[in-house]
This record gives structure tokens, sequence and C-alpha cells, in this order.
């Protein structure tokens, strides 16, 4: 397999002409070359550019994800009300409701009824030519009302489908379909084909299990057309077509599903949406892509929680919770402004344990605690919950010992169990018992001080000790030195991460220990490095090969662990640094979400099937939303916690908005954003044909040591003074502002000129 290759190879290098500088720069690699390199080929390309990384370099590099491992092939969109507990599946084509994935293996859920919808004299499923299918999209962009358009010959048939938001229908994730001629007079003949398990009946309009309980609703205009569990109509101009599908047996609706009934569940549904968007905090940025995407994957995190379990995903074998990766989707809602939402979700994951990775939970719980408890402040919270988080304590206290001083073996992750000696546990039980006195010191109740100082003595020894285990580990014989996971010689390092199924695991495994800042700055900049260099990323996302023919799952990337890879970068925010975040942000926008539904799954294959379309594993998948929506608000507002006691001291602004954004005539609007000192308003305006950028900060209300506040200027600009409510700032570094102390509104202008 490799033999052509390095033929090609030989004939480029003493054949072609040599490339200018300008070719170099600008050749973009094909799929073969970026899956076959040891750097993030197109990233750095994107880097290279004077606009930086954009969506618009990214989105044409690969088709669109696309596929799923099922008989319906497409990937499904799952609907429900808001915290609902039952969920829906539409398959993204528009061509069923509830499809069976004709799998045995029980990857996918299945439901008690499935709805093809066939179109045409020629009985054609919906969707099934994508030359003639426009969408999936959602209303207004983000909303999950979803509209799917197929022509069939001179006609175009229009479908919108969603699952009413509150009442009998959302509990049983029942979707509305409505079916019209949007182009053409000709009618077009549409068909229904049932897939049942048990058998279902027609009662009039309402198709029911044995039970009596329906499962199927129809609207006026549809027949049975002689053949078992089928029924089809004429779809005509200004007659639209009606039917219902529930996910579950229900007990009948009542009235008559019509035009009517639809539009007023559609405004219903569409009000409280909205309704929930509203509790956010308030953003806007150039680029409407962005805007409709953060709403639509906060919406799509609150439709796969049920109840109040944040699941990692819906309608598959992920509907459930995981301790690191639920937690990641529950601190998205806390960061967009949905507080008492997040607050109600926590108490589950304070319980969560999976066998074999009690250290590896124990440590993310107390993470989690600390995290509610800066962005809420509320005290009361977390003196109420002592006994689910002080056992994680107790564990880790207890769990340390023998030789090394850390803890015992646990399994390498939740997919590989070898029991080792886990720098990700001990990393980040280091951090939660890091994290919980400055928790404890900041309520200042009865007795907490005194604890804190304990815990903190404690995590003090800890982290020596973890930091002697790794430079008894780490391998300095290597460039970059290998930081392993599995410590004391159990893993040694990798050519490519990738050509292995333990390499692509350290690569999920290691953004959790740079994540936990247990490291020195020379090794976390060397585990950095590994991952850059040993083929860890593409397009700014950790890759992941499973080697086991999982589909999707090879050659592909697993972006939703690269948050803490992400966010270590802009911490450290060394130059450069920005951009290879946006590399990140820009490449799950662009090629780890659909186009316009904004869906993702776990696994994100990089390799096109068909020209067409790429796969995807087990979508959707929540914290694969919360990386995009987690970093979307780091590149706008960061906490920084200089003195790395556990207690956030600061703030950064803007310090990493693509350059774009202050293009001239833009703004960057963000009103209300949660942090640990209260709320922040932030609004950039740019001027740049009139010399200036003003940049209006109203400040949290809660005590603060520094806000600094960071001017990124499109290529071909500089700023070259500033003035913060008419006192002169200090122009420091890359643009960076020292923001004066203070309890009221700050207008800060700065001004530009061309370099």
């Amino acid at each position: 397999m490799r033999r052509p290759y390095a033929i090609l190879v030989l004939w480029w290098l003493l054949v072609a002409p040599p490339a200018t500088a300008q070719t170099r720069a600008t050749a973009v690699p094909t799929v073969g070359e970026a899956l076959a390199s040891l750097r993030d080929v197109w990233g750095e390309l994107a880097m290279r550019r004077p606009e930086g990384p954009t969506y618009e370099f990214f989105r044409n590099l690969l088709p669109p994800l696309r596929y799923v491992n099922c008989s319906f092939r497409h990937y499904p969109i799952a609907l429900a009300a808001p915290l609902g507990r039952a969920k829906a599946r539409l398959v993204s084509n528009g061509s069923g409701v509830n499809l069976p994935s004709g799998l045995r293996l029980k990857h996918w859920r299945e439901y008690p009824l499935g709805v093809t919808l066939h179109v045409g004299r020629d009985d054609e499923a919906f969707g099934r030519d994508l030359s003639r299918l426009d969408g999936p999209v959602y209303d207004r962009g983000y909303l999950p009302i979803v509209q799917t358009r197929y022509r069939v010959g001179p006609s175009a048939v229009a479908q919108e489908a969603f699952v009413p938001a509150d009442g009998p229908l959302a509990d049983g994730a029942t979707v509305l379909v409505r079916l019209s001629l949007a182009d053409g007079n000709l009618p077009v003949h549409v068909a229904l084909a049932l897939d049942a398990a048990p058998e279902v009946t027609p009662r009039g309009p309402l198709w029911a299990g044995g039970d009596g309980r329906w499962l199927l609703w129809l609207g006026r205009g549809w027949e049975s057309d002689g053949a078992a569990k089928r029924v089809g109509a004429e779809l005509r101009p200004n007659e639209p077509l009606l039917f219902a599908v529930s996910s579950i047996p229900a007990e009948p609706p009542s009235g008559e599903l019509d035009d009517g009934t639809y539009r007023r569940l559609r405004s219903d549904c569409e009000t409280a949406w909205q309704g929930w968007l509203s509790r956010c905090l308030d953003l806007e940025v150039p680029e409407e892509r962005i805007n409709r995407a953060w709403k639509a994957t906060l919406v799509g995190n609150l439709m796969m929680a049920s109840g109040d379990r944040m699941n990692y995903s819906a309608g598959n074998v992920y509907e459930r919770l995981y301790e690191a990766e639920s937690g990641d989707a529950l601190r998205s809602l806390l960061l967009y402004g949905l507080t008492e939402q997040a607050k109600a979700m926590a108490d589950p994951l304070l319980r969560y344990e999976q066998k074999g990775l009690g250290f590896h939970d124990a440590a993310f719980r107390l993470q989690l605690l600390g995290h509610l408890y800066w962005l809420t402040r509320d005290a009361q919270f977390v003196r109420s919950r002592r006994d689910l988080w002080r056992p994680s304590v107790d564990l880790i206290l207890a769990g340390r010992g023998g030789e090394f001083g850390l803890l015992p073996k646990e399994n390498y992750c939740g997919d590989v169990h070898t029991q080792v000696y886990s720098l990700n546990s001990n990393a980040n039980c280091w951090r939660g018992l890091r994290d919980v006195p400055a928790v404890l010191r900041d309520m200042n109740g009865p007795g907490e001080a005194e604890e804190a100082s304990k815990l903190s003595a404690a995590a003090g020894e800890f982290r020596q000790a973890i930091l002697a285990a790794v430079a008894k580990s780490e391998r300095r014989d290597v460039t970059p030195w290998f930081i392993p996971v599995a410590l004391f010689g159990a893993e040694q390092p990798y050519q490519k991460l990738t050509d292995t199924m333990l390499g692509s695991y350290w690569d999920l495994m290691i953004p959790y220990v740079l994540g936990s800042g247990v490291l020195d700055e020379p090794r976390r900049d060397a585990a950095l490095a590994y991952l850059q260099t040993r083929g860890g990323l593409c397009i700014g996302m950790v890759r992941f090969h499973q080697h086991s023919g999982l589909f999707a799952n090879e050659d592909a990337v697993d972006d939703l662990y690269t948050l803490r890879y992400a966010q270590t970068l802009l911490r450290r925010d060394d130059p450069g640094d920005a951009e290879r975040v946006l590399v990140s942000f820009y490449g799950k926008l662009a090629q780890g979400l659909t186009p316009d539904t904004f869906v993702g799954g776990e696994g994100t294959g990089l390799v096109p099937l068909g020209g067409d379309g790429r796969a995807m594993y087990l979508p959707p998948n929540s914290a694969g939303n919360g990386f995009f929506l987690t970093v979307l608000r780091e590149l706008l507002v960061q906490e920084e916690d200089r003195d790395a006691d556990g207690a956030p001291d600061a703030l950064r602004l803007l310090f990493a908005t693509p350059r774009q954004w202050l293009g001239d005539g833009k703004t960057i609007r963000l009103e209300g954003a949660p942090t640990a000192f209260g709320p922040i308003s932030v609004v950039a305006r740019s001027h740049l044909s009139a010399g200036r950028v003003t940049v209006d900060v109203t400040p949290p209300p809660r005590e603060i040591a520094a806000m600094r506040l960071r001017v990124r200027l499109p290529a071909g600009w500089k700023a070259i003074g500033a003035l913060a409510n008419g006192s002169v700032l200090q122009l420091g570094p890359r643009s960076t502002l020292e923001l004066p102390r203070s309890r009221k509104r700050v207008r800060v202008e700065v001004s530009v000129a061309r370099e």
C-alpha cells in the first residue's frame, strides 16, 4: 500500500519543477497527503495566509458530513422537547421518521413504528438523489424545525418537521410533518410505508398498536393504497398533507390534525425555543454562520438532555452519562447563561461512577463542582451537596500511597481496560484536589478555611509526586520529549500516533493531562509539540484511528477531545497560539458539524465516501457541541488564575478573536456573559476607515485583580495608541491593553493605522 506512494514522491522530487515560495505557501494538500503527514498541513497552511484561519478556507477541503452506519444511511437529526425524556429520529435527507437501523448490534435506538416517505410515480424515497435535494436546514438557521425540499419531475415537494415543545405530543417525542408543493403546479403522488413492531392497524385517522395506543396520526387526504401498512395521497398546490409519528405508544390525541393545529403547535414550539435562548447571554459576531451555530448547538444539547441528565448523545447507545464528556456539555450551558438548568443537572454527574475509572470520575466530579461554584458563587449549593462531592476527596486522599505516592492503577481509559499508573487520573485528581480548597476559602464558612489549608497541603505534595513520576517515565531521547499517559515504562513513544490504536488513545487522553495544568512549562510544551508533530491533529482537531474496522472511527478525528488542547494554547498565549486555536474552532465548524443543522458525532471521518459526503459515528454529540461553544466563548472572554491557586483572579477580553471580526464597519457584541466575577459585557466596533476601534466594557460586579483587552486587527493594520475614558493607556505587545479597575463602563478608543 505504501510503495506506489513512495514512487510518486520520488518522481516528484526528481522530475517535478521546483516550487516557488508562493506555490509552497498556497498549494492545498490532498486528503491522502494530509492523512500521511505527521503535521496538520491544512491547519498550518491556513495559519500562513494573511487573513489567518477562516471558515471559507476549511469548508471546501472535504465533502460535508452526511452518512452513518445504518440502513437509513443519512445522519439522523435527534428531535425532542427541551429536556424531553423521549427522543425522535428524523432522517436528515427527509426519507423517514424513526426508521430502523437494520443492524444486529444495538448501537441505535429502535422505535415501535418507522415511517418512510416515498414520492412520485416511480415511488422513490424522498431525498434519494442528492442532486435534487435542498437541505436540511433549520428554521431561522437554528430552531429545530427542519426543512427540506426535493424536486420530483417539474415540481418540488417541501417537507417541514418538528417535535412540539410542550404537552402530550412533546412527551411522546411526536414528529409532526407537513408536506407541500414548493414549486410547480403538477400534483405529486406521495406514500407512507410503515415499518412496525408490533403490527399497527388503522382506526380512523390513527394507526394504533395492539394495546390501542396510537403511533401514527394522519391528516386529511391520506388513503390506503391497497398495500399492507401503506397509505398514499396526491399532493396538490395549496393543499398540504400532514402526518405525525409518535416515538412511544401514546393515548389518542384530541381534535383533527389540520393545518391550523400544525401552525399553532409550530408557533408554540418556536416561542418555547426562543424563550430558552432569551435566557442566554447575548452574543453576535460578524459571521452569521457562527451566530446560527452557537444557538443550534446549544438547542441541540437541550434536546439531548433528558430531565436532569446531560446525556452524551440521543437515539443510540450513547444516550447516557459520561463524567468528563457530559461535564463539558454541562459547562457550556453555564458559560452561556443557563445557570439554574446547569445546577439542576449537576447531581447525576456528582453521583456518576463508571467501573474501572473511579479516580478519573472523582477528578472530574470535583472539577465540575469548582466550575459550578465560580460561575454561580452559590455556596449553599456546594454545602448542600457535600455528601456527593466529599467522598471524591476522601477517595483521592485515601488512594494515594505506595512507592510513588500516586493513586493505584486503573484503566487506561474507558475503551482500554489495561490497568496502568495513569497520568490522566493522577493529574486530574490533583487538579480536583487543588480546586476544592479555593472554593472553600472563598465560601469562608465555619471550618472551611482550616479544611482548605489541609487539602492545599495534600495537593502540593501530590503534584510533587506526580512530577517525580513523570521525570522517571518521560522519554527525552526522542524529539519532542514523550510524556506517557501510562507511567513507569508501560507506554513507549509513537512514531505516528494514529498508526496504532493505543497511540490514538494517547492522542485522546493527553489533552486531559494538559488541561489539568499539572505539568511544568517545558513538559507542557513538549506534550503540545508531540501532538502537533506526530500526527495528532488534523484541521486543528485531535485525530483518531480505532484500528478495529469501526465505522467512521478509522482515519478520523474525535474532535470533542480537542477542547483542553485549545484551552491549553489559550492559557499559554504564546505568539501564534490564537491562530492555532482558530484552526481548531473553524475546523470544527467547517468539518466537524453538518453545514446547516450543526450536528456532529463522536467520530468524524476524514475520508470522503463516494465523493459526496463523509461518515460520522453515533451523532449527535453533546460534548462536541460543548467544545464548539466553550472555545467560542473563550475567544472572547477567558478567566485567568495567575497564581495557579485554583481561584480565578483576572479576565482576558478578545484575546483570540479572528482578525477579520474587526474589519471596517464590523461589530462584536457580547452582553451578559457569565464569568467568575459576575456578568460582563464587551462591545467592539471597528471604524478602520476613520482610524479607530472602540470597545465598550461593562465590568463584572465582583472585585477583580486585572482585566486585559487585546485588539486583533486585520492584516495590514496596527494599533498606534489607546485611551480609556479619555486617559492614555500603555499599548503592550500584540496590542494588549491593561484596563483601569472600575465598576463602571469603560470606553476604550484605539487609534489604528495601516502598516
